[in-house]
């Protein structure tokens, strides 16, 4: 019997944590009183979606694809968060470039995932092009358009510090290895030679030596 997911479960697995966290939720709002705090954590509704498809990605490698609307879904859900908090809707204005950013590094992890650098590429290239828009966008339209100064400390410098963050994790070799769990194949002239082939040279080498 095999132990392996099997690719209509991963629907049922999604859809499972789904439920078990809007429910948990729904039952915590009976017993406690939020208050306003559900005026504030409405996101909420968006962010738990996002992470299930996120768990679903972890799962086996068939299941990677998940990480492309886990990844916006959650990402859309930060971002209402972070606007419902602060109020600062306006900065729709240029936080749509985070999406790219969100796309991009699910195809990074689909890249670790499946081995495939062309789509790890891919996804690097989105992430850049998308912070190097987040940041320019935000200092265009928080410093020069809109004219709020004290912005350049509230926003634009944890922006600039995220785009460090994941500068670094983009660097080759940083992504996690546990996304890989195939073992290193082997590469080059000595994975071509095969036990029949290393004695036939063995035979000719020594036959070389007596003759001499």
């Amino acid at each position: 019997m095999s132990s392996s997911t099997q690719p209509g479960d991963h629907g049922r697995i999604v859809g499972g944590i789904v439920l078990i966290g809007l429910g948990l939720f729904f039952f915590a709002t009976q017993i406690f009183d939020f208050g306003d705090m559900m005026d504030r954590l409405w996101p909420f509704f968006v962010i738990i979606p996002g992470l299930a498809f996120v768990a679903g990605a972890l799962g086996s490698k068939a299941s990677a694809g998940l990480m492309v609307p886990g990844s916006i879904v959650t990402g859309t859900g930060a971002i209402l968060l972070y606007q419902n908090i602060s109020g600062n809707w306006e900065s729709w204005a240029y936080m749509w470039t985070l999406y790219p950013v969100f796309l991009g590094l699910a195809f990074m992890f689909m890249a670790a995932r499946s081995d495939n650098d062309r789509i790890g590429q891919r996804g690097r290239g989105f992430v850049a092009w998308g912070l190097i828009g987040l940041v320019g966008l935000g200092a265009l339209f928080e410093l020069v358009i809109w004219g709020d100064f004290g912005s350049l400390t509230n926003i634009v410098l944890p922006l600039l510090m995220i785009g460090v963050g994941v500068y670094l994790l983009l660097r080759r070799g940083t992504l996690p290895m546990l996304m890989n769990d195939e073992k290193p194949k082997m590469s080059g002239p000595s994975a071509d030679i095969t036990p029949n082939l290393k004695r036939k040279i063995d035979e000719a080498l020594k036959e070389e030596d007596q003759t001499v």
